[in-house]
């Protein structure tokens, strides 16, 4: 039988937002097993809201980018002071290894040698037992949760609620007139964005077949493809659909949250919002390029990922040459009004 869980846990997920969605199933495991064990986390900013105020989460440290030697000595100050039994690096790159190595807790614990990027296992003295680098990442996740002696079972994705972000959402959606329908613009990596003009093709679809309400949601840095797809959808008269909201760049990450668990639905492309999305029990149709879905799909049984036809055999595999790009406006429109065009997201009876 495994030992008890140590008393103070430091776990380094740094993000990003789609990352540390799925780590906290560790931290949901970890409290359901050992209500009193202190549980803290190290993060960005950007991700810091995703694990503020979480009910499994005791203590939150904040990594900044860019502060360099100072930034990692106060920062290691901050972590020894709080005198930490085990350290658990989720990351498995150099920067988070290093601070949980940096911690002071005799056990740091990491991936297997083979999954580990930048030899960043050198960092660690405990590693769980080697698994499949095609697991995805979530149960990859639990995989920690397995190692430690904890129940799988009790690994859940659980978001913390915003109660001034819940206010705003039931507000709006209230004014909207309806449970909106989110069409998500944009992307971080540039292979995984759809063209931007087809979401602006797609939303008109969408309003021909009845769906509706719709918002359209992205991050400031979305702002000029969301400016070319409504474009589209304005028809080049400016006259949008009045139960149509553009939202991109004016949401926070708590209101997003709290607008996708009111949403009837989600189109998107491989980014943080689409695990988001599918973590609060939004269904989800997903757009991949040459990601691995099996990897990095919305994660439960409910949602469907989308693939450019013909692009091999099996749809569940890193393609490097696969453009997403070839996905149609038709093809998405199809899998959102059928909800059966294309491979299933991953089941979330998956783990274990």
């Amino acid at each position: 039988m495994p030992d008890p869980l140590p008393q103070r846990v430091l776990v380094v997920r740094l993000g990003a937002i789609g990352d540390v969605t799925n780590a906290l199933v560790f931290a949901t495991a970890c409290k359901a097993a050992y209500p009193n064990v202190h549980l803290a986390w190290v993060v960005h900013p950007l991700a810091l809201p995703l694990v503020q105020g979480h009910p499994a989460i005791d203590r939150v440290h904040v990594w900044t980018r860019g502060g360099g030697l100072s930034e990692f000595l106060r920062l290691r100050r901050e972590l020894r002071a709080e005198r930490y039994d085990l350290a658990i690096d989720l990351q498995r790159i150099q920067k988070s290894a290093l601070l949980a190595r940096a911690s002071g807790a005799p056990r740091v614990l990491g991936y297997d040698r083979r999954r580990t990027k930048e030899a960043s296992w050198l960092w660690t003295n405990e590693r769980i037992p080697a698994g499949h680098a095609r697991t995805h990442m979530l149960d990859q996740y639990v995989e920690f949760a397995v190692h430690l002696g904890l129940d799988p079972a009790a690994a859940q994705r659980v978001l913390p609620l915003d109660v001034e972000a819940e206010s705003w959402a039931d507000a709006f959606v209230q004014h909207l007139g309806g449970q909106p329908f989110i069409v998500h613009v944009g992307a971080t990596k540039t292979p995984n964005r759809w063209e931007p003009e087809r979401y602006g093709h797609l939303i008109r679809r969408l309003r021909d077949a009845g769906i509706g309400p719709i918002c359209l949601t992205g991050g400031p840095g979305d702002r000029e493809d969301a400016d070319r797809a409504m474009g589209i959808l304005a028809g080049g008269h400016g006259d949008v659909p009045s139960d149509f909201r553009d939202l991109v760049g004016s949401t926070s990450l708590p209101q997003l949250i709290a607008l996708f668990r009111r949403a009837s639905g989600f189109v998107g492309c491989d980014t943080g919002p689409m695990h988001l999305a599918a973590a609060v029990g939004t269904r989800v149709v997903a757009l991949f390029g040459p990601a691995d879905p099996l990897r990095t799909g919305p994660y439960g049984p409910d949602h469907v990922v989308l693939r450019r036809p013909g692009a091999g055999t099996d749809r569940n595999v890193a393609l490097p040459d696969a453009r997403i790009d070839d996905l149609s406006v038709d093809d998405v429109a199809r899998a959102i009004r059928e909800g059966s065009d294309g491979p299933p997201g991953i089941p979330s009876e998956s783990r274990f």
